[in-house]
């Protein structure tokens, strides 16, 4: 897992008003909006406020730091830590941030990709921070991870800023973003899904499936599992023509039980914390999935290179 004296945190994390320009409620960005040294503060101060939350073992402070599925994702766990009494381990381990790269904009949101280098998970964490308007606090809203030995595709700069791809833009690739993650989850959806032939058949499909196989599996239960996906909103264009996109996948398993049986989890699991008594007639797990989907150039195939996810709620009957 990853992640305030509080009052510090909103000025730490706001970053300095005067690293964006303003002119008549547009922007004209005459430099990035926040500097490699800046984006190190803000990790400082984001991995403050994440061990504040880990020691009460209480979400709540995440809320000032991240947003969307990111704090979903996180509560999820935090609520799972809680229903098993458990402590969460705190970020205290050396972090290196590796890039950042910052788009030019013309008006709010603003946001910037970052990498950072985790020597101690042996991951890098590829985040996206945005910021709403010029008074509010950068917020976490995308933080797929990628082993430390995956090459992540060097993003295009265009007149020293990264250069953003419009998520239906499919110039130079098979497909645009927007298109690719509605491919990608329609074939997590369905392996003989017309779509499975236009994505590759990366390892997080691979684990998907090898997970949907086992559940099916199960003597006198009917599972299913659908998938659906965000609108994309964060894509970079990559230095070979291509894109790196940041998709969000939502996914949910369904369980019916025959008359007289019980399905559960392994203790401590996050299933089994959710629905600790079990599933006896019928039941539901939720999960957010972030995906770091690169699109190659020309006919290349999309394929997930990183990802980040878990269970964010459940019910049963």
């Amino acid at each position: 897992m990853r992640r305030l004296s509080l009052l510090a945190l909103a000025c730490a994390l706001t970053l300095s008003a005067c690293a964006v320009p303003h002119k008549r409620g547009d922007l004209t960005l005459e430099k990035t909006a926040a500097r490699t040294s800046e984006v190190s503060a803000v990790f400082s101060e984001y991995r403050k406020v994440r061990n504040t939350a880990i020691e009460l073992l209480d979400a709540k402070p995440l809320s000032i730091v991240e947003s969307g599925p990111v704090l979903a994702i996180d509560s999820g766990s935090f609520e799972v830590s809680q229903r098993l009494a458990k402590t969460q381990k705190q970020d205290t381990g050396a972090f290196e941030v590796t890039d950042v790269q910052t788009p030019r904009f013309g008006k709010y949101p603003l946001w910037f990709f970052a990498v950072v280098h985790d020597d101690a998970a042996a991951v890098n964490r590829v985040q996206i921070f945005e910021r709403e308007t010029a008074v509010e606090p950068w917020l976490l809203v995308a933080s797929p991870e990628t082993l430390a030995d995956t090459q992540i595709p060097d993003i295009r700069r265009e007149g020293g800023n990264a250069l953003t791809v419009k998520p239906d833009d499919a110039v130079g690739m098979s497909m645009s973003a927007s298109a690719a993650a509605k491919a990608y989850a329609r074939t997590l959806a369905d392996p003989a899904s017309a779509d499975a032939s236009k994505v590759a058949d990366d390892s997080f499909i691979k684990q998907m499936r090898t997970t949907a196989d086992n559940n099916a599996k199960l003597e006198g239960v009917t599972f299913s599992q659908s998938w659906g996906n965000d609108p994309v909103k964060y894509v970079l264009r990559t230095t070979d023509g291509g894109a790196l996109a940041f998709v969000t996948l939502l996914r949910l398993d369904t369980y019916e039980v025959r008359d007289g049986l019980t399905i559960s989890w392994p203790e401590g699991t996050p299933q089994q914390a959710f629905l600790s008594s079990g599933i006896s007639s019928s039941g539901k797990l939720r999960y957010y999935h972030q995906v770091l989907l690169y699109i190659p150039p020309g006919s290349g195939k999309p394929r997930a290179i990183g990802q980040f996810g878990g269970v964010v709620s459940a019910d049963s009957q």
